[in-house]
């Protein structure tokens, strides 16, 4: 009797008009919240749109819609950079299959410590050397190993007072690849130097090659959205070739990498 119910309610209801979701104003990871939140409501074959204002979610809900199994039917930016995605409700969220992993490696960089950096970099490229693909996600100070020399946005204006410096405080960020600090013997920030001075005479090359070796050799490199926001660093502040991105299409790399490393 239950599912006879269930059944006629669900008859009953007009699926042939759209859900509308305002997640404006909302930073990563809001908008895809919102969305789950209110993606429960929606019947199978009924549509859902969203409005968001944040730029990482353009490439956050197509990931979504990859990773959830649900059909992204258009996907627009209008006025105002508000953008708007037209979802098709397929499947309940949780009811994908887990997709076969590929051999592919992801690897989420947040810190900004040199010795750290090179880790990174050192498995990026040896996964390249053995076919495999590698995607990376800088994010917080993770973003100081591929922002440009001598970037600091607290220098910067914050774009609607000429003679108003910016309220961030990127300065926290180090202004290059040589200023990173090591994670440990670095007394009076002199670790780093000696570090460089030792590895030069082991011919091992500088962190700064490796970055963009592993970017010329087809690593992908994303920079979180969110953090840019918060550290005041803008898409021009990177070094060229950055996607940019929020945790969802991090989420959709990791969810078919065999390997995954958070550094």
């Amino acid at each position: 009797m239950e599912n006879l119910e269930e059944f006629s309610l669900h008859k009953k209801k007009d699926i042939s008009q759209p859900v509308y979701v305002d997640a404006k104003g909302s930073q990563c990871p809001g908008p895809v919240v919102t969305l789950k939140d209110h993606f429960k409501d929606v019947a199978i074959g009924q549509k859902l749109i969203i409005e968001s204002t944040d730029p990482g979610f353009r490439s956050d809900i197509v990931a979504w819609c990859n990773v959830t199994g649900n059909t992204l039917i258009e996907l627009i930016t209008e006025n105002d950079n508000i953008i708007k995605a037209t979802i098709l409700k397929n499947k309940e969220l949780g009811t994908l299959e887990t997709p076969e992993k590929n051999d592919e490696m992801t690897i989420i960089v947040f810190s900004e410590e040199m010795d750290k950096g090179f880790a990174a970099f050192n498995i990026a490229l040896g996964a390249l050397s053995m076919g495999i693909k590698v995607n990376m996600f800088f994010t917080f100070w993770g973003l100081s190993l591929i922002k440009k020399p001598s970037v600091s946005a607290s220098d910067k204006d914050n774009g609607t007072d000429p003679g108003k410096k910016s309220d961030n405080k990127p300065s926290m960020l180090p202004k290059d690849d040589e200023s990173l600090p090591l994670s440990h013997d670095n007394p009076t920030g002199t670790g780093s130097k000696m570090m460089e001075q030792i590895m030069a005479s082991k011919n091992i090359p500088s962190l700064d090659f490796m970055i963009h070796l592993a970017k010329y050799e087809g690593v992908k490199f994303t920079a979180c959205q969110m953090s840019m926001e918060v550290l005041g660093i803008t898409k021009e502040d990177l070094i060229d070739g950055v996607g940019l991105a929020g945790v969802a299409s991090m989420i959709e790399d990791a969810r078919k990498s065999n390997m995954n490393y958070f550094i």
